[in-house]
């Protein structure tokens, strides 16, 4: 099977859907920090929690007592990591924008050499507000998109994030790599597990270059 197949298969066999709510520029950024390293369950709770009791706006972030934070990004985890990203985002978006409105002004690339220099912010944040919020037609990488492309030989192993996100785009049509993108995740998830992936239900299987090195003699 050709690599556009395995995608296409793998599109086919997770059956996305998934509507993405029209938020502000600095909730959708927040919401995606809160996001990192945790699941869409926890990240929702904690944004709720923060849009009700505190606010999601520069003003109100900035004004909102540290424990008051807390308690609302508690459900996320990592909340020492996440606050201190949030809170300086806010600060650069207020001072050196001075509205956040101003995000929306911003081209591309100039959101982008916004973005980076708030520590935290990388490159599939900023893929995730891109696609997300202007509807950008790209594939953000995250740990299991990255996992899977590896592991069905699609990326190699020394691949940075941009060339493995080249790749990706390179096999699936425009217009369908955001569903492409939730796919990936959905297979990372439930199949092609970091630890112990379960090759035998995998519908790749045999065209998976890595499946040999999982599935044992048992299987």
């Amino acid at each position: 099977m050709e690599k556009k197949g395995l995608i296409r298969k793998i599109m086919e066999e997770m059956k996305v859907e998934r509507e993405i709510e029209k938020t502000g520029a600095f909730e959708t950024l927040v919401a995606t920090i809160i996001s990192q390293n945790t699941n869409d369950k926890n990240t929702e709770r904690a944004v709720n929690r923060l849009k009700s009791e505190i606010g999601l706006n520069v003003k109100s972030i900035l004004s909102a007592d540290r424990q008051k934070l807390i308690e609302c990004l508690k459900p996320a985890g990592l909340y020492n990591v996440k606050i201190p990203r949030i809170i300086e985002l806010a600060k650069r978006i207020e001072h050196e924008l001075g509205d956040e409105s101003k995000l929306d002004s911003m081209n591309d690339e100039e959101l982008r050499t916004f973005l980076s220099k708030v520590k935290g912010i990388g490159p599939k944040t900023i893929d995730i507000f891109l696609a997300f919020r202007r509807k950008r037609d790209i594939i953000p990488v995250d740990t299991h998109v990255s996992r899977v492309s590896r592991r069905l030989g699609i990326a190699d192993k020394g691949d940075g994030y941009f060339e493995i996100r080249r790749k990706l785009e390179d096999l699936v049509p425009a217009g369908d790599r955001l569903k492409a993108h939730f796919s990936l995740i959905a297979f990372g998830r439930k199949i092609c597990t970091a630890k112990r992936p379960k090759c035998i239900i995998c519908p790749l299987r045999e065209e998976c270059p890595s499946s040999k090195q999982f599935l044992s003699p048992l299987q």
